[in-house]
């Protein structure tokens, strides 16, 4: 690893020396900094040999060069590698002797791996015909990659826009990959898989959230609407992703893996989403990216590139298991990893600006540091002091986050210049008020009759207090995003579980003592308006909206509160587009009919128009809005949405038993 002491020891690095320069010796130098290219800044790597031989070129490149495409743990054989006779292959003094120990499964950092002496003639047997297997994969599904003009089109739309939501991938790194890819690709030389198969994923993210000026023209184009194209991207990155092993891995397979987790979100497939993401980790393990495992040789570069990567899917399996309540696929008791420093994204001319990766390191610090107080328990089973320091810790990173983050008064100068900095830092502010909400829920939905003492009741008031800012965040939020990037799963989900939430806590009070109450109400009739906006878009905002419209009808001080017959009316005579679901098992997409918003008029409960709001909770048992069955059906929202948190099954068995 090239620490700051390793850099200044050198006199300067590549890039100085080859423009002859003088180097201010820190990684990224000054001029790699001012030219926009600190990911060329190495420091005591040798000069690259050009290769005699065009057709080896870019082979050597992706296993020597410090790119996304290197096997971290084994070197990738070349084209004219694999045409050696066997004693050539095992006598190679660049055979990498670890194979053996792959096989066994032993992860990297093990001790055996001091030990290796040597590689086995048939893995380098094995590694040729993998090779050979996967560039007949990549032919095989080059067609489905449009012309170079509309394909950029896409590319450039996913850096400078849809990237900015994760920023899973370094642009300018990325993008010179991608040059020299279609390079290589029109000198009919040999692509790298690996990299195919994330600009596969590339397109089909990208093509999810398109604008109408692009999508009218690549649909022009293509002859196939942009719902077509998605699922022709996915499935020609299922075919290639299919061809690859778990043991000879590459950051790029990460990479690719975590956008098809985002892109099954977006389309609605959370669960299915989650199984990938677990793969995901599982890929960045065998790599070591959780201990920074085998980085001694690396650059800087590539040491922040794997940080990021692995942030990134420690912050999902965070919020996957507190907001989910899905099982951790990390552990986080012994997780100990380094943040990346963000240095790749300096600017000296803008010292306000952060790095593009800010908002998801910041999410990574609050995640490990509500871990540590909660020790992994759910929020059901926290005590009252694990709550409180569950607030003193988000207290504590609200104070210290950058100016262009902070909740109350933000610096907006950068907005104009920089956009994204306007959807990462509302992203980030529902963020904490979703990590602020998630230990006061079971405050809001305690059952009639359940003593509360005085730090329930506190606990109780703060959570109305919290929903209501975690809900007006949501709307800036949506106001964003919505119409084009209506598919941002995370707009629907944190709209509807705290609206749902806020609508339990209305039906639980019998006493009419919640604090904030008209407020309440308010602000779930304003959720379930954006649902319905949502409901035309993605399958998931119209099972939202179903949900919430029922929940809210069936509580008569709800259904009093706003006109819930106009907007069923409006619902009922609005078409609904189709939207596109993916088809886990077969790795493609279908299209499937969306859910009807709202029942027909004999099968809705009716609303006894009534201003005795004392019997709320008696008529809400009477009219019985989910049937008989004691098993919620609530259209597949059970997979990844906890009914229980709404603490009302008793409530209701006591209803049907009447």
């Amino acid at each position: 690893m090239q620490t700051q002491k390793e850099t200044r020891a050198v006199t300067s690095c590549s890039e100085c020396q080859r423009r002859k320069q003088k180097c201010s010796r820190e990684w990224p130098c000054n001029h790699c900094q001012a030219r926009k290219v600190p990911h060329r800044c190495q420091f005591g790597q040798k000069k690259t040999q050009e290769s005699a031989s065009d057709a080896s070129r870019y082979t050597n490149t992706i296993t020597t060069a410090p790119t996304l495409f290197r096997t971290d743990m084994a070197i990738k054989r070349s084209i004219t590698d694999t045409e050696k006779s066997p004693s050539a292959v095992y006598d190679d003094p660049n055979d990498d002797p670890s194979e053996g120990l792959k096989v066994w499964g032993y992860m990297p950092g093990h001790v055996h791996y001091n030990l290796c002496s040597g590689q086995s003639e048939d893995t380098q047997k094995t590694a040729a015909v993998t090779a050979s297997v996967q560039s007949d994969v990549v032919e095989n599904v080059l067609h489905t990659i449009p012309a170079l003009s509309l394909t950029d089109s896409l590319v450039n739309h996913f850096l400078y826009n849809v990237n900015a939501r994760y920023n899973s991938i370094y642009a300018p790194g990325f993008t010179e990959d991608y040059v020299q890819w279609w390079n290589d690709r029109i000198n009919g030389k040999r692509l790298s898989p690996e990299f195919t198969c994330l600009l596969l994923r590339v397109c089909a993210y990208s093509s999810q959230y398109i604008t109408p000026a692009l999508r009218r023209n690549l649909e022009f184009e293509l002859a196939s609407n942009a719902q077509t194209l998605t699922g022709r991207f996915h499935r020609a990155a299922e075919q290639l992703s299919g061809s690859f092993t778990p043991a000879n891995t590459c950051l790029a397979r990460v990479q690719e893996l975590f956008l098809k987790a985002a892109s099954l979100k977006s389309e609605s497939d959370i669960v299915g989403s989650w199984h990938v993401l677990g793969s995901a980790i599982r890929e960045a393990q065998e790599l070591g990216l959780d201990k920074d495992t085998g980085i001694e040789k690396m650059t800087e570069y590539e040491i922040e590139l794997r940080r990021r990567v692995w942030c990134l899917l420690y912050c999902w399996d965070w919020q996957c298991s507190a907001w989910l309540g899905r099982p951790r696929l990390i552990d986080h008791k012994g997780c100990s990893f380094t943040y990346p420093n963000l240095r790749l994204d300096q600017s000296k001319s803008q010292p306000n600006l952060v790095s593009p990766f800010a908002h998801i390191a910041l999410q990574a610090r609050l995640g490990r540091g509500i871990s540590m107080k909660t020790e992994e328990k759910a929020a059901a089973e926290l005590s009252a002091e694990q709550v409180l320091a569950v607030e003193d810790e988000i207290e504590s990173f609200v104070a210290n986050l950058p100016p262009i983050f902070r909740l109350i008064d933000p610096d907006t100068s950068l907005d104009e210049e920089h956009p994204y900095i306007i959807l990462q830092r509302r992203t980030m502010h529902v963020v904490i008020y979703m990590t602020m909400f998630d230990p006061l829920k079971p405050y809001l939905t305690q059952a009639p009759g359940t003593e509360t003492s005085h730090s329930a009741s506190y606990f109780r008031n703060t959570g109305v207090d919290t929903g209501l800012k975690l809900l007006a965040a949501a709307r800036l939020l949506f106001d964003h995003e919505f119409p084009i990037n209506a598919k941002f799963h995370f707009i629907v989900f944190c709209l509807f579980d705290t609206a749902a939430i806020l609508c339990s806590a209305i039906i639980h009070d019998r006493e009419e003592n919640l604090p904030r109450r008209d407020e309440v109400m308010d602000a779930v009739e304003r959720s379930l308006d954006m649902l319905h906006q949502l409901s035309l878009t993605t399958k998931i905002g119209a099972l939202s909206y179903k949900y919430l419209f029922k929940l809210v009808q069936a509580a008569p001080i709800l259904s009093q509160h706003f006109p819930l017959r106009k907007r069923q009316k409006e619902a009922s005579t609005t078409s609904a587009p189709e939207p596109l679901i993916p088809d886990a098992q077969q790795g493609s997409f279908t299209l499937l009919p969306i859910v009807p918003m709202v029942e027909t008029a004999s099968t809705e409960p009716p609303v006894a128009a009534t201003d005795d709001l004392s019997s709320d909770l008696d008529q809400f048992l009477q009219h019985n809005p989910f049937g008989t069955s004691s098993t919620l059906e609530i259209g597949g929202l059970e997979q990844i949405w906890d009914w229980d948190t709404l603490n009302l099954d008793d409530v209701l068995n006591q209803g049907w038993n009447r």
